[in-house]
């Protein structure tokens, strides 16, 4: 993965580095070939006034002024050598600029005598390095229909170029004609842009190799703590969960780290409560299972007779054993999927008037009070009706083996917008702060006060927790102003999970 990863961010960075090699090439390429377009119009500017000044002067002296096209040819060379000299000037001097104001341009020597008195002047020798814009090939002049070529180089006549008007007088007489270049440059300009590019191209290389290191530093710094988190979850897989991750950055890996610590916590305690589970269940069936098995042998070896009276002990602990193992299984449905409900109508207080009816007699046995407060015209409900009159079985017989006698158990209900609160309310004894927040876990008891000799499995409450989420509600205890212990109940009227019923 390091190595995905540094390819990864080593790619990207060559990408925008060449990128931007590529744009910044192509721009100057371009700006450079407006350069040197500008660079070609001021020079032949200057070769324009050069020309001019000449043709006036020739104009001015009789049989100076070439007849035939041949006779141009010296006269052109003379202006581009001139040209030439006046822009090495320039160029020594600082650049292409124009003279100064006020100062009159370089004058050339009149030719004196005709041609036909005087041969034409032999050319220069050639000077190293004399048009190294090769500005003379692509020079041509034309008659002043800019139709007929009198002198250059014929073939650039049909290339684009830049045209010059030579006037003498304000009437055009002549046509100098400059193509453009072949390239975006030539000659030592085509050195200096060649030396741009080897420049963009050996920046690109160093920023290429660059980001190769950073990607490398950075890719370890960000797969360390992945491979940490690798290392750790592969370990909580095979059982270990008190892994820990030490927390070193701020960002989402960081929080990745807290998040694969919290899972493993998480994991722990389901794990203790499974194991914890498994030994109350065990401990739980046994009870049951060794009293039936000693009824059963005092009855075999003749101990007890097998008579009406011992048929009562036997039952009720297959009765207690059963209500064990439904208990269980509706907790572990409820782990496993929400629990199977038959939504219908559901008339609320009848319901409740016959939860309370069912322990009445225990209650008042047991030297307890019942209490009950609810409006006549709550609404009905679309509950299941098995399933809730199961959880306040629970939750009464919960309060009925809990309770100290003489003790008192009210039961109310009331309309909260769109849900039903059932609040069950008990005298003392009271429930520790500690422990209200165990209550609903199986097998849970409180030490003392609740314990197992009075005779509850450690599951009813649980398995009404199970209910009350199957209906869209939920189940809390807290304390009771009454001394005891107070569930409250909250269920909507119509619970998400009956939607379609009618």
């Amino acid at each position: 993965m390091l190595h995905q990863l540094s390819l990864l961010l080593l790619a990207s960075t060559a990408l925008a580095v060449l990128a931007m090699a590529g744009v910044v090439a192509w721009n100057l390429r371009a700006g450079f070939s407006d350069y040197l377009r500008a660079q070609d119009g001021q020079m032949l500017d200057r070769l324009m006034l050069l020309a001019e000044q000449d043709l006036a002067q020739r104009r001015q002296v009789p049989g100076l002024w070439p007849e035939r096209p041949e006779q141009w040819r010296p006269v052109l060379r003379q202006w581009l050598d001139g040209s030439l000299d006046l822009s090495d000037g320039r160029r020594a001097g600082g650049g292409f600029d124009e003279p100064d104001a006020g100062r009159p341009p370089p004058r050339r020597p009149p030719l004196l005598g005709g041609w036909r008195d005087r041969p034409p002047p032999p050319p220069p020798p050639p000077r190293p390095n004399g048009d190294p814009n090769l500005f003379g090939p692509r020079l041509v002049l034309l008659d002043a229909s800019g139709t007929r070529a009198l002198a250059g180089h014929r073939e650039v006549i049909d290339l684009p170029g830049q045209l010059r008007a030579l006037k003498v007088e304000g009437d055009t007489v002549l046509m100098l004609r400059l193509a453009e270049r072949a390239g975006p440059a030539q000659g030592v300009d085509a050195s200096f842009l060649r030396r741009q590019y080897w420049g963009l191209g050996g920046m690109a290389v160093l920023l290429i190799a660059l980001a190769l290191l950073a990607a490398r530093l950075l890719a370890a710094r960000w797969v360390r703590p992945l491979q940490a988190a690798q290392a750790a979850t592969r370990r909580i897989a095979h059982g270990e969960l008190t892994v820990r991750i030490a927390k070193q950055r701020d960002d989402e890996l960081g929080e990745l780290s807290e998040d694969i610590n919290a899972m493993a916590a998480a994991l722990a305690r389901l794990e203790s409560s499974r194991r914890r589970w498994i030994a109350e269940l065990s401990h739980e069936l046994r009870t049951p299972l060794a009293v039936l098995r000693a009824e059963l042998e005092a009855l075999q070896d003749g101990i007890r007779p097998l008579d009406a009276a011992a048929l009562p002990s036997l039952q009720d602990e297959v009765q207690r054993l059963s209500r064990l193992t439904d208990d269980f299984h509706t907790l572990a449905m409820s782990e496993l999927q929400e629990l199977p409900c038959s939504f219908a109508p559901t008339d609320v207080p009848a319901l409740l008037s016959e939860a309370l009816a069912r322990i009445r007699s225990r209650a008042v046995a047991a030297g307890l009070t019942l209490q009950s407060d609810w409006p006549q015209a709550l609404p009905q409900a679309l509950w299941d009706g098995e399933r809730i009159a199961q959880m306040m079985a629970n939750l009464l017989e919960n309060s009925l083996r809990y309770t100290d006698a003489p003790g008192l158990v009210r039961l109310s209900a009331r309309l909260l917008g769109e849900h039903i609160e059932v609040s069950l309310e008990d005298s003392k004894p009271g429930v520790p702060a500690a422990a209200l927040a165990h209550l609903f876990e199986p097998l849970y008891r409180v030490d003392a006060s609740r314990s197992r000799q009075a005779g509850g499995s450690g599951l009813g409450l649980g398995v009404a927790q199970a209910i009350a989420r199957s209906h869209g509600g939920h189940l809390q205890a807290e304390p009771s102003s009454l001394g005891g212990l107070t569930l409250r109940l909250t269920l909507p009227l119509r619970p998400p999970a009956a939607k379609g019923t009618a």
